[in-house]
């Protein structure tokens, strides 16, 4: 079955396609179709990692060459997949994860009459982001990084009538494009350096070093190539300070946000480090950047989630949060615990966007939550989906986001990072504190919108229910230890992270951690479930910091600022050189034309008599020219 890869992204297309050109004829059986299209890719990835799974760990990589794509001089690239554990594993998420979200969307977007076109554009979004995982090479990783970046486009703004929907859709396609230039030019100065485009010459540099053409970059190359890929990274990942392009991203339909921030598009630059770690580790630079970036980001992120009302912005912030702490890891050197954050975020969070569309559904659309409040009453199954999901993500235990967060934070102490397990643990606290406030706020409390909720049908919770059991037990089966399931699994493409020794055991900051968790908790029921505090009051009393918080620390605001001011300028210059040169020029030409026909009259009368005279009179001045010259 190994060589079988090339039909896991084959099977999407196919139903993307189908949907393509027979969705309106199909109507709503078209969500059925691209459901199992990804489904049946879902089996085959299961199938060819079972194979994988018989081979010896260090012989867990098979490459599968399709065809020459490109052959020009010595440029020669291949279509080609690579099967290998972190490969697998990123599939595995992908058309998992992606196959939950697509039963889910079938009730959701039963009654939108271009349902056809919506599947056909999530059935090739997951196509996309498959080549992306499975590619072989850089040039081939960039068709797969591109498609997804055209279908985020297609999705976000799906609802193009609405004009928040199309604004938000060229956003996150522009600002990613700054991302995605930087990271072409990354793709460039591998080549140049390292003579190919392949994984394997370019990845191995560092052990076998005959497998390249070239003798390898030097420190300041391998910088600049780490970091041009860095930023493809950050764009595609929203980290700042590219990241302005995803709260606007949930105007797009739920199913799309839960694709988006869960299974496919932010999780690519995750995936881009950690394939890269050799470039990465080249530099010290680079990979120090990698940490400062998802550091900030997820404390940043975590702020901002705090300030926001609109429901799926809360989670959209939380998404940014999650992602800075894959990178944190993965800046560290903690590949196998970034990819343990990835698989387990991806279960609880397509839970609580799905979650939060079954809010939707039974409000009306309804997605401010000052207006909900005790909806626990009349919607308890999908008020306990969502606290599953919000409780793992904050770090209770034995849940999934335990593990994976206590293992990454623990491991910035251990590995003599003081400063960075600080503010690692406050970023903790926080992400505990803004996602239980949306639980509280929902689901909790009094009751803040007059009409009465109901349930979504159920098919819509069955995917919600796998997608809990995966939010309960994905930590405990794959990363029970730093070195657990994954961890072992992954070694062959990632080798194992050593932490050293602290003077605090592993007990005592697993301790930590489950207090900060709890502590969290409980300050978010008190502030915002208890009653006892008027937080509606807040903005009021203090308006600066709520401005600060709820508009993200102004940041879009200064990039709009920033854009737009130097824009409006060029404009202005650009306007004033047309009106004055060029319009200018054209104006002077047209005024002596007009002045010169004012002239031809009175040379050109008509009158035979006069243009005689002319003649007479330039013939005796030519005569007395001639004869003034002898």
């Amino acid at each position: 079955m190994l060589d079988a890869v090339w039909v896991i992204p084959a099977l999407p297309l196919a139903g993307a396609v189908a949907n393509l050109f027979l969705g309106r004829r199909l109507g709503t059986k078209a969500g059925w179709l691209g459901t199992a299209a990804v489904g049946a890719a879902f089996a085959v990835t299961v199938a060819v990692l079972l194979d994988l799974l018989a081979l010896a760990g260090p012989e867990r990589q098979h490459i599968v060459d399709l065809y020459e794509w490109i052959a020009a001089g010595d440029f020669r690239v291949q279509v080609s997949f690579l099967v290998d554990p972190l490969s697998m594993t990123m599939a595995m998420v992908v058309t998992g994860v992606g196959a939950l979200i697509h039963l889910y969307a079938v009730g959701y977007m039963e009654h939108d009459p271009r349902v056809g076109r919506f599947f056909a554009y999530f059935n090739l979004f997951v196509a996309f982001m498959l080549v992306l995982v499975l590619a072989d090479n850089y040039l081939l990783l960039y068709v797969g990084w591109e498609g997804v970046g055209l279908c985020s486009y297609l999705l976000i703004g799906f609802w193009f009538e609405r004009p928040a929907a199309a604004s938000a859709a060229k956003k996150a396609f522009v600002t990613t494009r700054i991302g995605d230039a930087a990271m072409l030019l990354g793709i460039v100065l591998v080549f140049v350096h390292f003579g190919s485009l392949e994984f394997g010459p370019v990845l191995g540099w560092g052990t076998s070093p005959s497998t390249v053409t070239g003798a390898g970059p030097s420190e300041g190359a391998a910088t600049a190539i780490a970091l041009l890929l860095l930023a493809g990274a950050v764009g595609k990942s929203a980290q700042l300070p590219l990241h302005v392009w995803l709260p606007d991203a949930m105007e797009g339909p739920t199913p799309v946000s839960a694709l988006i921030h869960a299974a496919t598009m932010v999780t690519a630059g995750v995936y881009l480090v950690v394939r890269s770690h050799a470039l990465f580790e080249m530099s010290e630079v680079a990979l120090t950047a990698v940490l400062v970036v998802g550091l900030l980001s997820a404390i940043y992120a975590a702020l901002a989630s705090i300030g926001q009302f609109d429901l799926k912005r809360a989670l959209a912030y939380s998404t940014m949060s999650q992602i800075g702490f894959m990178f944190f890891a993965a800046g560290m050197g903690f590949y196998a615990g970034a990819m343990l954050l990835l698989v387990c975020h991806a279960f609880y969070k397509a839970l609580l966007f799905l979650t939060s569309g079954n809010v939707m559904h039974g409000l009306d659309d309804e997605i401010d939550l000052r207006r909900m409040g005790g909806l626990k009453a009349d919607m308890p199954v999908s008020a306990t989906w969502f606290a599953i999901g919000a409780l793992s993500l904050a770090g209770i235990p034995p849940l999934a986001g335990f593990f994976a967060k206590d293992h990454i934070v623990g491991f910035a102490y251990l590995s003599g990072r003081e400063l960075a397990w600080v503010l690692a643990s406050i970023g903790a606290f926080l992400s505990a504190l803004y996602i239980a406030r949306p639980l509280f706020l929902a689901f909790f409390g009094a009751r803040r919108n007059p009409s009465h909720a109901h349930e979504a049908p159920w098919r819509m919770h069955a995917p919600l229910a796998v997608l809990a059991a995966g939010a309960v037990v994905s930590g405990l089966l794959l990363g029970f230890r730093a070195e657990g399931v994954l961890a072992r699994f992954l070694e062959p493409a990632l080798g194992l992270a050593e932490p050293g020794h602290a003077d605090l055991s592993e007990a005592v900051l697993i301790a930590i951690s489950i207090v900060l968790a709890v502590a969290a908790v409980g300050l978010a029921w008190f502030v915002w479930a208890s009653g006892r505090v008027d937080w509606e009051a807040f903005p009021e009393r203090q308006p600066e910091l709520a401005g600060w918080l709820s508009n993200a620390f102004y940041l879009n605001a200064f990039y709009a600022w920033l854009v737009r001011a130097p824009g409006m300028g060029l404009g202005r210059g650009l306007r004033s050189v047309d009106d004055r040169i060029v319009d200018g020029a054209v104006n002077e030409v047209a005024e002596d034309v007009e002045r010169a026909s004012r002239l031809a009259p009175v040379l050109q009368s008509g009158f035979v008599r006069s243009y005689a005279l002319a003649f007479l009179l330039g013939a005796v001045a030519l005569l007395l020219f001639l004869g003034l010259r002898s």
